[in-house]
């Protein structure tokens, strides 16, 4: 009789719930301390044997380039613990990768996928628990489309690197500072671990950009949190690892120090030439200017750095060279000028005089920001097709740097890329549930702000 089978099935029920609660217990009791806690509260499970369901938790689709996509996500039990349980990667259905843990967040990157082709995309646990999909994990993306000629160079950005930064996190002082601890706003402090994250988050980029080889590394601002000697003394250090050229400009952030009465001359410090300058990467010029303004948050553009920039644009155009502008601050529509963070972006009057300049020189294939700490591509009507691309900052969540691919007729890949380390991805899931857990809608962006392809050049 089936209420008679109901009343059996909470029967067994009724009983199996004290035991599956003695069975957690034990096995929390069992787990050596270095298990017990990581993340933000969460808790990891050494080995998973059965006892409780498993779920696929924190899926995102992070990056795609013309051949691949990359994935993240944790696997945890119905309480939130870290399950040591392999994870499965379905494509149109088909199976593409099993994932064995090896840290609580699991970064994939999957090969040999065709260009311009569409993927629905599942992750399952290996009970066949599959992840819910939202804005952050799609369920059908498409890789970026087949070069259309040679590859000419390839390079990386970092940007907002703040060494020296004391912490994150908190409620947001009046001026976007980070402020005190309060429910719902936890703080991440720098002395939190051994090594603060400042460091280690550059340190292991670094390392990351290393092995992929590219042909010059270039740092977008925002180098020294306060602007100090030995935070640019400390950025010297670490940079002096890149195996290949590295290139770097200010941000607001690197003259703060003025304000504060202690001057210091970033560039001399990192051994770099002042921005504005041009450097050329495999036939393709890359101005690095200079929008802050020493002592303020937002940025200027005036009338000098205007002349320069026609003036490098127009030998640019001479010869035919595809071009990239890489600068600290984002130009702001003078309709949008109030609201943070544009509030502290490049001025409105600068900004439409910029958007007018770019508007006049077809070889510019875009324009490389950083500044906002969030993944954001803008066109503007005076610009044309040229792509306003924000890229977010390496040093909290997501933990990323950008990379180029850059072709021989004017045409161009990005991909922003998870810096992978264990303690890079520990650190900067931490920083996912910021600010009522609202971090993540700020900083990610949709998969085509963080990776895309521009066409060649008519």
């Amino acid at each position: 009789h089936p209420f008679r089978a109901i009343r059996a099935i909470r029967a067994v029920r009724a009983v199996q719930r004290p035991l599956r609660a003695l069975r957690v217990a034990h096995c929390l009791r069992a787990l050596p301390p270095r298990f017990h806690r990581t993340g933000l509260g969460s808790m990891a499970v050494s080995n998973y044997n059965g006892g409780m369901p498993i779920q696929v938790t924190q899926p995102e689709l992070l990056g795609r380039s013309d051949s691949s996509l990359t994935l993240s996500f944790q696997v945890q039990d119905e309480i939130g613990r870290h399950v040591d349980s392999a994870a499965r990667i379905l494509l149109n259905g088909d199976l593409h990768a099993t994932v064995d843990p090896s840290t609580p967040t699991r970064v994939v990157r999957i090969e040999g996928l065709a260009p311009g082709s569409s993927y629905t995309v599942e992750i399952e646990s290996e009970h066949g628990e599959r992840a819910l999909h939202d804005e952050f994990f799609p369920h059908e993306a498409e890789t970026l489309p087949a070069p259309t000629a040679r590859e000419a160079a390839t390079f990386a950005s970092l940007n907002d690197v703040h060494f020296g930064e004391k912490k994150i996190g908190g409620v947001l002082t009046e001026d976007k500072e980070y402020g005190d601890e309060a429910p719902g706003f936890p703080v991440i402090r720098a002395d939190d671990t051994a090594i603060p994250y400042p460091r280690f988050m550059n340190t292991d980029a670094v390392t990351q950009i290393n092995a992929l080889g590219v042909d010059a590394a270039i740092v977008k601002g925002d180098i020294a949190d306060r602007g100090l000697p030995e935070q640019f003394q400390e950025a010297g250090e670490c940079f002096g690892n890149f195996e290949m050229p590295y290139h770097a400009l200010l941000g607001n952030h690197d003259y703060l120090g003025e304000k504060a009465g202690h001057p210091a001359d970033g560039y001399a410090l990192l051994g770099q030439e002042p921005a504005p300058r041009r450097i050329e990467v495999g036939g393709w010029h890359l101005l690095l200017l200079e929008t802050a303004l020493p002592g303020q948050h937002h940025g200027v553009f005036g009338s000098d750095r205007l002349d320069w920039l026609e003036a490098a644009l127009s030998e640019s155009s001479a010869t035919g060279a595809p071009t990239l502008l890489v600068m600290h601050h984002q130009p702001v529509p003078r309709s949008h000028g109030d609201s943070y963070p544009n509030s502290i972006g490049l001025r409105p009057e600068d900004s439409e005089l910029f958007f007018e300049v770019v508007g006049r020189h077809p070889v510019i294939r875009a324009v490389l920001i950083g500044h906002t700490h969030r993944n954001r591509v803008r066109l503007y009507p005076a610009s044309g097709d040229v792509p306003f691309a924000e890229t977010t900052n390496t040093k909290d969540y997501p933990g990323t740097f950008a990379h180029y691919r850059l072709f021989e007729d004017g045409s161009l890949h990005q991909e922003v890329r998870r810096i992978e380390s264990p303690r890079a991805l520990e650190h900067s899931t931490k920083c996912r549930g910021l600010f009522r857990g609202l971090y993540r809608n700020f900083t990610m962006g949709s998969l085509a702000d963080r990776s895309f392809a521009v066409p060649a050049l008519a």
